[in-house]
């Protein structure tokens, strides 16, 4: 299937967009770009945004506020490490992990505490496809994050008071972010197994291991977003396999295998009974009944697509090489924003390794998606 395409050409190195130099051929796609800030290194993280203000770390070391609505840089805090996690807000209160530390700050930059997450080596990636940190979550006041030793970490919010610790069987790093459902926290880890442990004790209640549907030559490890619809659990990553769990027992539903054995990963999204998926070297982007399991349809991507997508009331938004907008009913691609790519192509033995732009999430604000990009910029690109 052919579909038009709207191209955005950008340029690297560029902290807004009025200083920015486009040649004639471009000229027309100006409209689009909101803003643009950029940071000092490729960012991995996704965007958070509450009460117009936008929050996002980059692999500079350096964690950044922008006002959403204008790109103008509020503050700056420099954590002293890679920032590969995105952050979470409660309250007057923004936490993020970098070099193995759970930072809270408040909302003008200010270091509230911090904690050591796990002892030894800090270990920013485990394989040169390792993007994305366990990012916290929160839940009734208390931030859940996973290390890389394979223990799921609960603080109190205000205090950084530790009140919870779930050791995993096998002590594997945990790189997914944890999801609270009832009274169990959801987390995968590095091997490919999902707990499911008590929120008050931490014992475990249930586990599922994709190992026994079989094991992926480098490994099953989960990644990305756990969601949790409807008592339903569903995730994915580097086991080739989407799976739906029973979220009370962590028996399976169903499973849906990448038909070339791909790794599916980025993390679902499930909307309105559908769940919206990416691949690797497959390039495919997929919609996938929530219910069934079966395939609705793929579109075509130029390249990985490593984040989850971001989904409004007519369009599902992803990042690949490009920014796409896609129709989510039909699959048909309405938007494609295109960017120069920023990776050289890389060999592993006779495998050739194209790296996206975006491994950010992209995420909608007003009449705006923003997401960071691998050149090191974030992105605000108005909603046509």
């Amino acid at each position: 299937m052919r579909h038009q395409k709207n191209f955005v050409c950008t340029s690297l190195f560029l902290i807004l967009i009025t200083s920015v130099s486009f040649s004639q051929s471009s000229q027309s796609s100006l409209e689009a770009m909101q803003w643009i800030v950029e940071t000092g290194g490729p960012v991995y993280a996704s965007p958070v945004i509450s009460e117009g203000s936008l929050y996002i770390g980059s692999t500079d070391s350096v964690f950044y506020a922008i006002d959403a609505g204008s790109g103008k840089i509020q503050w700056r805090y420099h954590a002293g490490n890679t920032i590969q996690s995105s952050a979470a807000v409660f309250k007057n209160l923004v936490f993020f992990e970098s070099g193995n530390r759970l930072l809270a700050l408040n909302t003008k930059g200010k270091l509230k505490w911090e904690k050591t997450l796990c002892e030894g080596e800090v270990r920013n990636q485990l394989d040169p496809w390792d993007y994305h940190h366990s990012s916290p979550s929160i839940h009734e006041g208390i931030v859940y994050i996973g290390t890389e030793q394979g223990i799921l970490l609960g603080f109190e919010a205000k205090s950084g008071e530790q009140v919870l610790r779930s050791q995993t069987l096998s002590e594997q790093p945990i790189r997914t972010t944890p999801v609270v459902w009832r009274n169990l926290v959801i987390f995968g880890d590095w091997d490919g197994v999902l707990y499911a442990s008590d929120i008050s004790t931490g014992s475990l209640v249930w586990k599922y291991d994709t190992r026994n549907d079989g094991t992926y030559p480098w490994t099953n490890a989960i990644l990305g977003s756990i969601q949790v619809t409807d008592s339903s659990i569903y995730f994915a990553g580097k086991s080739n396999r989407l799976y739906s769990l029973n979220a009370r027992t962590g028996k399976p539903n169903w499973h849906y295998s990448s038909p070339t054995d791909q790794w599916l990963i980025g993390g679902p999204v499930v909307h309105n009974g559908i769940v919206y998926l990416g691949s690797s070297d497959q390039h495919l982007f997929h919609a996938i009944d929530a219910s069934r399991g079966t395939l609705l349809w793929t579109v075509d991507m130029d390249c990985r697509t490593w984040g989850s997508a971001w989904v409004d009331a007519e369009k599902v938004y992803i990042g690949s090489n490009s920014l796409y907008a896609i129709e989510k009913v039909s699959g048909n691609i309405i938007q494609q924003w295109e960017f120069p790519q920023v990776h050289e192509d890389k060999m592993y033995g006779e495998y050739t390794d194209r790296s996206a732009n975006f491994h950010s999430s992209p995420l909608g604000f007003k009449n705006m998606i923003i997401l960071g990009s691998d050149d090191g910029s974030i992105y605000a690109i108005r909603n046509l």
